[in-house]
């Protein structure tokens, strides 16, 4: 992607092109999303307001259907009859290319935009080759996708056709590093990226701040600026408009963004207060990701924390039995069932004697009563467990209770 121009850049001349008028096609890519949807908003929002604008989240487009096994019609020459069958195919397949041909109702053009189109364009790419020519003028078909499928003769013959009228724009990642590693990585485009968005925010930062936030946070754009935003939040009554440096985001920084019950359960085991409570924020900050992908439902991240933190203080608990019991260290995790991670299982016994973990179960258990019998948030029950493991806080029982 060295070719690729800046983002940024990309975007300034998108604005010069919407300003004088939106082609019939204009294409938006690029691996990344946030600076994608950025474009998109820039472009509807120059869609003319007397013209009928439809948007189509094309993600659920199944790539094996429609005019994929059609072949590449564009590419042969026949006579009008076969051209005007071929469009009606395709428009049967993609009825929302109708009203770009004058079938809009109630108003004289329109206007589609197709988000997340990377399987829409595999699938339709051939019919909007085709039927681009015959759109009504005024009107318009905005594509946004990660990439357009190139392996179709039409299809590549188009989307170089596009790049060639300045009708494509592709918005690629933003490096972190410059590109002469002798330099400072303050001078990366990544670093400078925050240091604008900081600004717009209303949260001056120095340079030195900004690649700060990007070595807690990560490189990925809609979790820096979800960072800056709570920065904004905590810091928005400052009196002073002069630019944090790195010594004023201590302590107000997110380590992690994302975080896991696996996360949390090495942070306990493993004796890391500080890193066991970051991970009880993220976690409730961020959500937590299951094996699928998907983030977990609000309400499932305290079952979810408190059933593998059981898991793991038990299996660590039979562990130190049989480590007490003269069984070689060598040989505990295949005695208590760990596949994964031996020499971190075998440090996490070691550490923890039988009196710790037996009482981290109690912790865990008042932890889970209390989920069900109070109305107290999971992020503070969490939090308690870890005062009670970490610091020896009381753990009330059932007759404290007075269950």
């Amino acid at each position: 992607m060295a070719g690729v121009p800046h983002p940024e850049d990309a975007l300034a001349r998108l604005q010069k092109l919407v300003a004088k008028g939106l082609p019939p096609v204009l294409a938006i890519t690029g691996p990344n999303d946030l600076l994608r949807a950025e474009a998109v908003e820039l472009v509807l929002a120059a869609v003319p307001k007397d013209a009928e604008l439809r948007v189509v989240d094309a993600v659920e487009v199944r790539a094996g259907g429609g005019s994929e096994s059609d072949g590449d019609e564009g590419d042969a020459d026949g006579d009008d009859d076969a051209a005007a069958a071929a469009d009606d195919r395709g428009l049967a397949a993609c009825p929302e290319l109708q009203d770009l041909r004058g079938g809009g109702l109630f108003a004289r053009r329109s206007f589609v935009v197709i988000r997340r189109g990377a399987k829409w364009w595999r699938v339709h790419g051939p019919t909007v080759a085709a039927l681009a020519p015959k759109f009504q003028r005024g009107s318009g078909l905005v594509l946004e996708a990660s990439r357009l499928d190139k392996r179709k003769k039409v299809c590549a013959t188009f989307v170089k056709q596009l790049a060639e009228c300045g009708a494509e724009f592709e918005f690629r990642d933003l490096y972190d590093l410059p590109f002469d590693r002798s330099r400072s990585p303050l001078e990366g485009e990544l670093c400078k990226w925050v240091v604008r968005r900081a600004g717009k925010l209303g949260v001056p930062l120095l340079p030195e701040a900004a690649w700060l936030i990007v070595l807690q946070v990560g490189k990925s754009l809609p979790e820096l600026l979800a960072e800056l935003g709570r920065l904004r939040d905590r810091l928005g009554g400052r009196s002073s408009k002069q630019p944090l440096g790195p010594d004023d985001l201590r302590g107000r920084l997110t380590c992690s963004f994302e975080s896991t019950p696996f996360d949390l359960a090495d942070a306990v085991l493993g004796g890391d207060r500080r890193a066991a409570l970051r991970s009880v924020r993220a976690m409730f900050d961020r959500g937590v990701r299951g094996k699928d992908g998907r983030t977990t439902d609000a309400g499932g991240v305290l079952p979810f924390t408190t059933s593998w933190l059981h898991r793991s203080i038990a299996t660590a608990y039979e562990g130190r039995v049989l480590l007490d019991g003269g069984v070689s260290p060598r040989d505990l995790p295949a005695r208590a069932g760990v596949r994964g991670f031996a020499d971190r299982f075998v440090d996490q016994v070691r550490r923890n004697d039988r009196a710790t973990l037996r009482r981290g179960l109690m912790a865990l258990r008042h932890c889970q009563r209390m989920s069900r019998l109070s109305g107290e948030e999971p992020s503070v029950l969490l939090e308690q467990f870890l005062s009670q493991w970490f610091d020896g806080a009381p753990i009330p029982t059932a007759e404290d209770l007075e269950l």
